[in-house]
């Protein structure tokens, strides 16, 4: 027997968390890939070079994620958030949101960690994403690397963010993981670095 979830649920009911109030956020991670090496995260002594990352078929393929947003939006859920792993290494991308922003009532959020947002912003907005979240932990150098593991300049995630900022997406979020002795130092200065920018 081929039984969907909407075969199994009565569409007429709402989704409650624990303390009976209605459930209104959908994550929906689009890949477990990423291409930093958070040690928190993805730490480089398990997610090194070669690592085997679930294949193709693992992942929820764009209709599927249409088809379980349907299914969800009609048990009361109002806005999905895109997460990853980095859902913009996801090739179809700007085709999924596309088709979410097809959906009546629908907010689109994703989390990023801002390597792609210089060249995407554009397009992501153009799409229907509404709103945008950055994980940045650092805002200098140094500890930036350390805590994301890898060469990747932060400028090229500021500047992500200014493309963010000039494509239309306001307020953008800032998530930080702040650890003792990595960055606990630093937060500081990127409250201050963020204070004013909206």
């Amino acid at each position: 027997m081929n039984e969907t979830v909407a075969d199994l649920i009565d569409l007429d009911d709402v989704l409650l968390d624990q303390r009976n109030r209605p459930l209104r956020d959908l994550r929906i991670s689009l890949t477990d890939k990423c291409n930093f090496r958070c040690p928190y995260c993805m730490p480089k002594e398990i997610f090194k070079a070669g690592y085997k990352f679930l294949d193709q078929q693992a992942i929820l393929s764009a209709s599927e994620i249409i088809r379980l947003t349907l299914i969800f939006k009609d048990l009361g859920i109002n806005k999905i958030r895109l997460t990853g792993g980095e859902p913009t290494l996801r090739n179809d991308l700007l085709t999924i949101i596309s088709e979410l922003a097809k959906i009546p009532e629908l907010e689109i959020a994703m989390t990023t960690n801002g390597t792609r947002l210089e060249e995407l912003a554009v397009p992501l907005r153009e799409a229907g994403l509404n709103r945008i979240t950055v994980s940045l932990d650092a805002v200098d150098m140094a500890t930036f690397e350390k805590m994301n593991d890898v060469a990747v300049p932060l400028e090229k995630v500021l500047a992500g963010l200014e493309s963010a900022r000039k494509a239309g997406f306001s307020p953008i979020k800032i998530n930080t993981v702040v650890r003792k002795n990595w960055n606990d130092k630093t937060i500081i200065q990127l409250i201050n670095h963020f204070r004013n920018t909206g």
